[in-house]
């Protein structure tokens, strides 16, 4: 039986083992509560997809891996409380960080007013408190009070962030770049005084590589 065969109890039931043996590859601890809400994002996110277009994978299986245990491989590296998620889209990777940790804050941000009125609703149905969904640019953003990180998951180029991030960047606002891979021509194109450095991630379920470029002024 193929996996886009399932029907909803196995399909969710799939998501559930998968689940719970990725976080604990992550060293990540996650009550019930909070999986069965990052569950429910994923499915709240498909019905949306039909008349949205927020995502092109939906086998249960690797919605999990693409979209959930991605975008929290992250968490181990982040130390601050604060964060803006650039280009978000349907909520990738802020919606999954804000689940598992409900004390830290998020300004989701993206261009394209669709997606932010499905991050509206997730932001209800989700009873998410910690997100704060943002239609704008990102050149306009300024943020209300102290900014720990910029997170951009495979958003753009390094030194096209760099010009969109230059304001918060220069204030000392880290930018943390979720990219599948890094070549040397793109680490060269980010303007001095920057420095580059990068952390390899291990993603289960995923055989692609990812990585953590972290990006501040020297």
């Amino acid at each position: 039986m193929v996996e886009d065969s399932l029907d909803l109890p196995e399909a969710l039931a799939v998501q559930q083992r998968f689940l719970e043996t990725a976080l604990g590859s992550l060293g990540l601890a996650a009550t019930a509560e909070q999986q069965a809400r990052l569950l429910g994002y994923l499915a709240l996110m498909l019905r949306w997809n039909r008349s949205y277009n927020l995502t092109a994978v939906t086998k249960p299986r690797e919605m999990v891996a693409r979209h959930l245990i991605d975008s929290l491989a992250v968490l181990p590296h982040l130390d601050g409380v604060r964060y803006l998620d650039a280009g978000t889209g349907p909520g990738l990777p802020g919606i999954p960080l804000a689940i598992l940790r409900p004390e830290w804050e998020f300004d989701l941000l993206d261009s394209n007013g669709k997606k932010v009125r499905f991050l509206n609703e997730a932001r209800r149905q989700l009873k998410l408190d910690n997100i704060n969904p943002l239609h704008m640019r990102l050149e306009a953003y300024r943020p209300s009070g102290d900014l720990d990180g910029v997170l951009a998951r495979a958003l753009a180029p390094l030194d096209r962030l760099v010009v969109w991030l230059e304001v918060l960047l220069d204030r000392g606002v880290p930018l943390l770049a979720m990219k599948g891979d890094l070549s040397e021509s793109e680490r060269r194109a980010v303007p001095a005084p920057y420095n580059v450095a990068l952390t390899e991630l291990k993603v289960p379920g995923l055989h692609a590589q990812r990585c953590l470029v972290r990006v501040e002024k020297q």
